[in-house]
């Protein structure tokens, strides 16, 4: 907090408030909950949910200080369930869970992933809202991207995306921005040959479509190291068709009982230089940012805000997935990493909320936590009802 330069100890006073009573509280985390659980009426919470506070920055420190050097950036879409007609953003967005458009918002999560610890940092969260006119989604993303560009680069050069993002304009201005994006392509990609020039052939710059079931071995070579007997894995510079860059494409040919090929995946990278297995591990890694989802909407009330403004969502929604970020760095990456256990928001929670609860008892009856007996009394009920237990 000292590091942001937040003006106003009053501001000061009810964030570090928020941070502890937010993974604390029982039932819903709304205004209404906040007021009767809080420090402060429930005026007070609305008011500074009204308030900017730079999320972004907030973060990026976190992640500098705890992190390791291997980082790579995730951007992932988020469905919220959410109703109202004075409701700032509220539309119809692609559910994952669903598998169709849904009445709600959106947010779109960006992510710093540490591949050493193997863990994801939550970043910003940014409610799909104030799309220019004919702005199509994609190129509403990469705007999210490339407003945040200076920031990000201090990061990772790497932006890893699911197949949606695998298209222009997304791709194409994110590259111009520079970075680099590892995908994996749609099941319609279209790669094409750069053209090998021959004696006595006239010139031409490509030399026909990728065919991924048969390919040009003059171009693509086999990975060893990634094979199994029910797969083969392929890795070769070509073009990608739609979005007019030159990639590196890793292709897996999965192999059925008669050595047939039943299905073929697709990954891709603008950064030419990475091995098949660098691009395979930075993919793989992009699932970490769906635990912050996940950890958000199950523990912190990620889809539970009261707000309507823009501000106040944005707010609410960045809280939530914070308190993500600070509950694993309290209580999960302050471990060695041979005597970490799996990271539970479950557990994490239980003990916040079972403490609060112990200290108001003891304060309504008189009782002084700080003595030997009373502390572990409050260690032993900070830890029931937790699964890890």
């Amino acid at each position: 907090m000292q590091k942001l330069s937040i003006t106003g100890a009053w501001r000061t006073r009810f964030l570090l408030h928020l941070f502890g009573l937010w993974p604390a509280l029982l039932g819903r985390h709304n205004f209404v909950n906040l007021g009767r659980q809080g420090d402060f009426i429930e005026y007070t919470y609305r008011k500074h949910f009204d308030k900017p506070f730079d999320w972004l920055a907030f973060n990026l420190i976190l992640v500098k200080e705890q992190a390791s050097d291997e980082l790579i950036i995730g951007v992932d879409p988020s469905y919220i369930p959410k109703a109202g007609k004075h409701t700032a953003g509220v539309g119809r967005f692609h559910s994952g869970k669903a598998g169709r458009r849904k009445p709600g918002i959106e947010i779109t999560g960006l992510a710093a992933i540490d591949m050493t610890d193997k863990t994801a940092y939550h970043l910003e969260a940014v409610q799909t809202i104030d799309r220019e006119e004919g702005e199509s989604e994609l190129a509403y993303y990469a705007r999210i991207i490339e407003e945040r560009a200076e920031e990000l680069l201090k990061v990772s050069k790497y932006i890893v995306a699911d197949a949606f993002f695998s298209r222009n304009p997304f791709m194409g201005r994110v590259v111009a921005a520079g970075f680099h994006v590892i995908t994996r392509a749609r099941k319609d990609i279209s790669l094409r040959y750069y053209h090998q020039p021959k004696p006595g052939v006239r010139k031409r710059k490509w030399d026909g479509k990728v065919d991924l079931a048969q390919l040009d071995t003059a171009v693509f070579s086999r990975v060893d190291d990634l094979e199994t007997p029910e797969r083969c894995v392929w890795q070769g510079v070509v073009n990608q068709k739609s979005v007019k860059l030159e990639v590196k494409a890793v292709i897996i040919q999965e192999l059925d009982n008669e050595g047939q090929i039943k299905e073929i995946r697709t990954y891709l990278s603008t950064d030419t230089s990475l091995t098949a297995a660098e691009i395979m591990r930075k993919y793989a890694y992009r699932f970490q940012q769906e635990f912050l989802f996940r950890d958000g909407k199950q523990f912190v009330g990620l889809e539970q805000g009261q707000g309507r403004s823009k501000e106040k969502i944005h707010f609410h929604t960045n809280m939530a997935l914070t308190t993500v970020n600070l509950a694993k760095i309290a209580h999960y990456l302050d471990q060695p990493a041979s005597h970490r256990v799996a990271f539970s928001m479950s557990d994490i929670t239980t003990a916040y909320r079972n403490e609060r609860l112990a200290l108001h008892i003891f304060r309504k009856c008189g009782i002084d936590p700080h003595t030997p007996k009373m502390q572990a009394v409050i260690k032993e009920l900070k830890v029931f009802g937790a699964r890890t237990a």
